[in-house]
């Protein structure tokens, strides 16, 4: 079931005698219409899909734009990332009108990104906030320790982000995130329609229940330090956070989030250890458990490779030049980003080497 929002003439004799026949004016004219509309931001194109039972996956947008989920239950809504202001006006309407008599009760925060965690204001009369005990750290941390999603970081240590800082969504949300227009992105300005969360958990692994249904927040450490990826337990689903994707080689490996590559690969053990069978990912499609454990042997053999060469004394170009992991030369991203890939990997392994 799917629900999708979509959102000069001349007179006088002279000029008729010098205007071509209008069957040669309506191309070019037609064309440059065509021209202007394409040019023109188009509304976002939003949907509610099932996943399985109760659970629902929200869309905010058409290609990488972020994902969230909600389990509907007897005595209310559990919802995860609010994602923004747009989406979640929109999506407590849909709510509303889909599930009568049933409000949001929880919000739970998958992690601190702007791109997640904006909106959440328009669940606040009837929800509570939940999150792991490391975010309000970040959502309060200077850009250099806490940097915004799309490794935009802040390299002269002014506690802003410039248009040259900023990467990736970060940088393509520029202009509306800089809300005095000064070309600098405060903290203030990248967290202020972040909700703060009302109850935090620490330890691994936090169970929020509501109607009889439950979700597992499962705080895995990858991503950022408050990273919560969320089991749903019957559905035997699994919503993950931005560092799983599945099938194919993305994002330069994140720079690895300023992370050792082990940790990386000891959160996706963490998550094997769990009975799902079906993900939903934060930014991509849904992928299978297989799919999360081939994306940690994929993990494990370029930091193999990548690690003996270092102690081989080859050059990151000789690495690059030699290290193919042809049995993943089917994943969408595969030519494009595998350089890159082994860059990270070098310059982490550089940085925190494996034991």
């Amino acid at each position: 079931m799917k629900i999708t929002t979509m959102l000069a003439t001349l007179s006088g004799a002279a000029a008729c005698a010098l205007l071509p026949a209008p069957a040669a004016l309506a191309q070019p004219a037609a064309a440059a219409q065509a021209a202007q509309a394409a040019q023109r931001p188009q509304p976002p194109m939003r949907s509610i899909a099932q996943v399985r039972g109760n659970l629902y996956k929200v869309q905010s947008g058409p290609g990488v734009q972020p994902v969230t989920v909600f389990l509907v239950t007897s005595e209310g809504i559990i919802l995860a990332d609010p994602l923004n202001p747009e989406t979640a006006a929109w999506l407590k309407g849909e709510l509303a009108a889909r599930f009568p008599g049933k409000p949001v009760r929880y919000v739970l925060y998958s992690h601190y990104h702007w791109d997640h965690a904006r909106g959440g204001a328009a669940f606040a009369d009837t929800a509570k906030f939940v999150a792991h005990e490391d975010m309000p750290k970040m959502l309060a941390s200077t850009i250099k320790a806490a940097p915004p999603p799309g490794s935009s970081f802040d390299r002269d240590g002014d506690n802003r982000l410039s248009r040259t800082e900023a990467t990736g969504g970060t940088r393509a949300q520029f202009d509306r995130l800089d809300a005095d227009h000064d070309g600098y992105l405060t903290p203030q300005e990248i967290n202020g329609d972040i909700r703060p969360p009302d109850a935090l958990f620490s330890g691994d692994r936090h169970t929020v229940t509501l109607g009889g249904e439950s979700v597992v927040m499962v705080h895995t450490r990858r991503h950022t330090d408050d990273m919560v990826d969320m089991y749903f337990p019957k559905e035997k689903v699994l919503f993950v956070g931005d560092y799983v994707w599945p099938r194919q080689i993305c994002c330069a490996g994140a720079d690895f989030n300023q992370r050792p590559l082990s940790r990386w690969i000891d959160s996706l053990k963490t998550l094997e250890t769990l009975d799902f069978d079906l993900t939903v990912n934060s930014h991509w499609g849904e992928g299978t458990k297989a799919d999360l454990v081939a994306m940690r042997e994929f993990w494990e053999a370029l930091r193999d490779q990548v690690q003996a060469g270092i102690r081989a004394g080859k050059t990151l170009p000789e690495l690059q030049q030699s290290i193919k992991l042809e049995r993943y030369k089917d994943w969408q991203g595969y030519d494009r980003q595998l350089p890159a890939v082994i860059e990270a990997a070098y310059d982490n392994l550089t940085q925190y080497p494996s034991p």
